[in-house]
């Protein structure tokens, strides 16, 4: 891992209000390229390094690393912290995995191409939801989307066994033939 000031940006987005020099930034990409290293995203400010007037910026401070070290730790970042330094702001590398969670709802493109698909999504939709007096209209929005995914996948299911008995009857047609 090579990390700090490097005194040279990637591209020319990277400046602002300074002058973007092409010699020096292709030079400083062909270095990366040739040693194989991977620039680690960064969060945060879009700049590391401001003038102490702050009409100048750079994103001069970046985190190199090997892929091996990449693999290793998958969701590595860089995190630009706020600025307590007269014209650098602190960096940090740390491992950042956001887990959502579940799914709560696939689609497939192939489901609107379905005859019937407008219906089930109109009927589920407007469908009375309300339950023991519930008022809360993100509750009611939850309930309508699990009534939907519901619905979709008792359609599909019944629409899978159709094909399936199509395609077998369809088998057994050829075969006497």
């Amino acid at each position: 891992m090579v990390m700090g000031d490097f005194n040279e940006g990637r591209s020319e987005s990277e400046r602002f209000g300074t002058q973007f020099q092409h010699i020096p930034t292709r030079t400083f990409n062909q270095v990366i390229d040739k040693t194989d290293l991977v620039d680690i995203p960064m969060g945060g400010p879009r700049y590391t390094w401001s003038d102490k007037w702050g009409s100048k910026f750079s994103k001069l401070d970046r985190f190199l690393v090997t892929e091996g070290l990449l693999q290793r730790f998958p969701h590595l970042m860089g995190l630009v912290l706020e600025k307590n330094i007269p014209n650098h702001w602190p960096t940090i590398l740390l491992e950042h995995r956001v887990d959502y969670g579940p799914s709560p709802f696939c689609i497939f493109h192939s489901w609107f191409e379905l005859d019937d698909f407008d219906d089930v999504v109109h009927n589920s939709w407007n469908s009375n939801i309300v339950e023991n007096g519930i008022n809360n209209h993100w509750l009611i929005f939850k309930k309508k989307l699990q009534l939907l995914k519901s619905n979709l996948r008792l359609r599909n299911s019944s629409a899978r066994d159709r094909l399936i008995s199509k395609k077998k009857n369809s088998s057994r047609q050829s075969w006497r033939d």
